[in-house]
């Protein structure tokens, strides 16, 4: 029995220190999962956020606050987290560049340390299109990679479609940038994204931006038809949806592909359009691109003063804009933020390490102790088991000598003594005259007697 339940403790003991170790390596330094907020008025205040482009971008601003309140009243991480979002998202659409990747890569922070992967997608969304308003189309390529990756895990199709779209116009405005002396494949992007979105109707508004994206491809490859054609499907699509931000650019796209294709009225009254729309909704960034477009136009028809206006008004914007200086702060930004990343994940493995380690060491030691601490216990349960034995047996020799003495005391003893009482019985019937005879019979018994006691005293030293 003793050495079951030692196998037992010794079994109790590897199976707590193999737990031990398991959890070790489960656990991490980050905080726990945090689930989205059912909260219905944060719900409500999220979906108003997510429709920006329905009004100015000053609607933003008292969702954000409503969001900020609901926080710092109720803790709420969702509400928080969105706050922050639509922040980074009002600042990006104001052309606070700058701002804007800070509050997003603090957002970005925000959403990781509490595993929020849902919202992750639409922050890696917002950074590159930062990095594309600085013309940094290879960092916003990358960016976009990062968020399709996430949402490609996470099954999720609009931010799959999104993001695809974002590669297919970042890739576009890369080509152009080198002057189209490189192969433009961002038609492949575009035309997989928009088979996905034409799949079903509840992504029908997520296909406004494809047919503006390849209204602009086609535009910018001199085939104005089918860029007119695509642009005509964005516009009552993007009436429809109130998406006046994307009415900016397929109203430009359209309006050059009018003014290329020698409709000069229909395309400027185009691009007036877009130019209106973009200042309607206060985004000095569109204006300054659309200004672009005109300045482009005006140049095609030899209007050179025109032209001048127009290049006018745009350097005004950018200067003011500053779109240099942005590219190269923004992004040194996201490459600090993702080395200062790397080192706390570098610092958090070490630390998990070092800690696994000492655990490892601890549960060594204390099973090196366990272990002697059962070997001692063993060795003391065999002592006293082979101490029983020898007591058992000596208990056993005992009773059977107290056994042959009890044996001896009522057969071989009670002979001589009888005869010793007869004879005395006897000599007090004489009057105690006691005659030579007697005398030798009772010494006879006695000396009887004597040797039996003394058979007794033998046998009890021999069983000792």
């Amino acid at each position: 029995m003793n050495y079951r339940i030692c196998l037992f403790l010794i079994s109790l003991w590897f199976v707590l220190g193999f737990n031990a170790c398991k959890q070790s390596d489960q656990s991490t330094p980050a905080d726990q999962s945090t689930t989205i907020s059912t909260d219905p008025e944060v719900s409500l205040l999220i979906a108003k956020g997510k429709n920006y482009q329905t009004a100015s971008v000053d609607s933003l601003l008292p969702t954000v606050k409503k969001l900020q309140q609901i926080s710092n009243k109720t803790g709420n991480k969702t509400a928080l987290l969105y706050a922050k979002l639509f922040n980074a998202q009002y600042l990006y659409l104001s052309s606070d560049d700058k701002h804007a990747m800070e509050m997003a890569l603090d957002v970005l922070s925000y959403a990781e340390k509490w595993k929020m992967n849902a919202v992750v997608p639409t922050i890696y969304n917002l950074i590159a299109n930062i990095h594309k308003q600085n013309t940094n189309y290879k960092m916003a390529f990358a960016t976009a990679e990062k968020g399709l990756s996430i949402a490609t895990a996470m099954h999720d199709t609009a931010d799959i479609i999104a993001l695809l779209g974002l590669q297919g116009m970042f890739t576009h405005s890369l080509w152009l940038s080198q002057n189209k002396r490189t192969v433009d494949n961002s038609l492949d992007y575009q035309l997989k994204a928009l088979k996905i979105a034409e799949s079903s109707p509840k992504y029908e508004k997520l296909r406004i931006r494809f047919y503006d994206n390849l209204a602009q491809y086609y535009k910018d490859n001199n085939d104005f038809a089918k860029a007119i054609s695509y642009g005509d499907k964005s516009v009552p699509l993007a009436k429809k949806h109130t998406q006046e931000r994307s009415l900016t650019y397929v109203y430009t796209w359209l309006g050059e592909a009018y003014y290329r294709e020698g409709n000069h009225p229909k395309g400027l009254a185009y691009l007036d359009s877009a130019l209106q729309t973009a200042y309607k909704i206060k985004e000095p960034y569109r204006e300054m691109e659309i200004y672009m477009s005109m300045y482009d136009c005006a140049l095609l028809s030899s209007n050179y003063k025109q032209a001048i206006d127009y290049s006018t008004k745009f350097r005004q914007l950018h200067d003011s804009l500053q779109v240099s200086l942005n590219e190269k702060q923004i992004g040194e930004l996201q490459i600090k933020y993702e080395t200062a990343k790397k080192d706390k994940q570098i610092l958090l493995l070490d630390h998990a390490e070092t800690v696994k380690s000492r655990q490892i060491m601890w549960i060594l030691a204390g099973s090196c102790l366990f272990i002697i601490f059962i070997i001692m216990l063993l060795v003391q349960s065999r002592t006293i088991h082979r101490n029983n034995q020898i007591i058992k047996a000596n208990n056993n020799q005992l009773n059977e000598s107290l056994s042959s003495i009890a044996y001896i005391q009522s057969h071989e003893l009670r002979k001589p003594l009888a005869s010793i009482l007869g004879l005395v019985n006897v000599i007090k019937a004489d009057d105690y005259h006691v005659d030579r005879d007697i005398l030798s019979k009772l010494e006879e018994a006695a000396n009887d007697l004597d040797k039996k006691i003394q058979n007794i005293n033998t046998h009890t030293q021999a069983k000792k």
